[in-house]
């Protein structure tokens, strides 16, 4: 297995699979059917702005899983760069063990580098993911709630 730090356009054909099985497996329950699970310009955008990073994981030379963060000015702390996890997913065969963690391992490590002073972790309420977070010395403190308005 390879941790790696990669750029939208290199892997976003190769990504596809996967998001698709993400968001079928993870998201629908909660959103309900996508035929394209991810806006895949205005990611291209932030990746531009230099506003999104991506850690993948590999097996083999295959997209296995991915990492994808946002970045921004955070807007509670200023004067630091907030990283928010937008997505994480791991293919069924690479689930288990330690893999998760140390895919957000390389991430947090890639994304110091770049100036993020604070990691923000979420997961879907079907999909707790309080012991990973804990593990890398997230500690809880907020809840998020989402409400479609139309």
């Amino acid at each position: 297995m390879e941790f790696g730090t990669e750029c939208l356009q290199d892997v976003r054909q190769e990504a596809l699979p996967l998001t698709r099985a993400h968001w079928n497996e993870v998201e629908a329950s909660l959103h309900g059917p996508e035929e394209q699970p991810f806006d895949a310009a205005q990611y291209a955008r932030w990746e531009a702005l230099g506003m999104l990073h991506i850690s993948t994981v590999r097996t083999a030379g295959r997209l296995t899983g991915y990492a994808a963060f946002t970045i921004c000015p955070c807007p509670h702390r200023p004067g630091r760069l907030l990283a928010a996890l937008d997505g994480l997913y791991l293919a069924p065969e690479v689930r288990g063990g330690l893999t998760a963690l140390r895919l957000l391992r390389h991430a947090e490590t890639a994304l110091r580098q770049r100036g993020v002073a604070v990691m923000q972790f979420s997961s879907p309420a079907s999909r707790p993911c309080h012991a990973l977070y804990r593990r890398l010395g997230a500690r809880h403190t907020e809840s998020i709630w989402h409400k479609e308005v139309r």
